[in-house]
């Protein structure tokens, strides 16, 4: 790391909600950095646990704000108001950092000064086990990399980008929603500056049946209102529109393979239908046309 880098603060923000059991991983994950200095912030939202005995064990090493049960996106709010930093990061309490993951992120960003953020593969931990695959070959740089998050070109985890503090604080993340809010603020973080695109996974997101990300009613709540919500958002001037019926198709495939290994295959056909109705081509996911097959029997 340049010698000039020691002196910039960054923050790490963990919003967390009866994670005790998570958390120390987490927190000791961002302790154990090898980029020194950073700011933790716990953002307990309204937790019934243990968590706040967990968070004050670690002393004045830790940031620790609670709040009423408000939701991930209040929470990561929160932390946002809060944050110190030049930097920020954000890090689900369920997630950990690999020991270099800030001084990885932060060399990117210094090695490319008009950059606004930084985002980095991550491994996916289901069990003991770590895997990965990498959307992109090779580290690069784009200012369109918000439409590879919408066309889901790659892989992407909150817990694995750096975004510089001056744009990181411009938005806020949706509340109200608790699946896609992160695309929703990543969007706009993504319009607003160039992106850099590193193929190192820097993060570990772990998969367990209490995470939020398998969260079926909240899914069937929200059904493709994300596309609406993205799209017909005034600040990317219609900018974004020619992407919106791949994004949509796309989400309700998601939501078709979700539903489907739920179990719940009659709603899951109707998302399958639609998807092909927005978009021939993806009949050609065989994967998808084989559980669809299925689906119907």
């Amino acid at each position: 790391m340049k010698e000039k880098t020691d002196s910039l603060l960054v923050s790490i923000i963990i919003p967390t909600y009866n994670y005790a059991g998570f958390l120390h991983r987490a927190i000791q994950s961002c302790l154990n950095q090898s980029y020194k200095p950073v700011e933790i912030i716990v953002i307990d939202d309204g937790s019934t646990d243990n968590t706040k005995e967990i968070v004050q064990s670690y002393g004045d090493k830790i940031v620790y704000i609670r709040q009423e049960n408000s939701g991930v996106s209040s929470a990561r709010n929160s932390g946002l108001e809060h944050a110190a930093g030049d930097f920020i990061a954000f890090l689900d309490a369920d997630d950990y950092l690999t020991e270099n993951a800030i001084e990885i992120r932060l060399k990117a960003l210094m090695q490319n000064p008009y950059a606004g953020a930084v985002v980095t593969e991550t491994y996916s931990q289901k069990n003991e086990s770590l895997s990965y695959k990498p959307g992109f070959k090779t580290d690069n740089v784009s200012d369109k990399f918000y439409e590879d998050l919408l066309l889901g070109k790659f892989p992407f985890g909150t817990c694995a980008a750096l975004i510089r503090s001056a744009i990181a604080k411009q938005f806020r993340f949706l509340t109200g929603i608790s699946n896609g809010e992160d695309v929703v603020y990543f969007t706009k973080i993504f319009f607003t500056a160039p992106v850099c695109y590193i193929t190192e996974p820097t993060a570990v997101t772990v998969w367990h049946g209490d995470s939020l990300r398998h969260n079926i009613d909240e899914l069937k709540k929200q059904d493709v209102g994300l596309a609406r919500i993205i799209f017909d958002d005034p600040f990317y001037g219609g900018a974004i529109e020619h992407l919106r019926k791949d994004y949509t198709a796309n989400r309700h495939l998601e939501l078709f393979r979700k539903l489907y290994l739920n179990g719940e295959k009659k709603i899951a056909r109707e998302h399958y239908r639609k998807a092909i109705a927005l978009k021939n081509e993806r009949i050609l996911k065989i994967d998808y046309l084989i559980k669809f097959i299925k689906a119907c029997f």
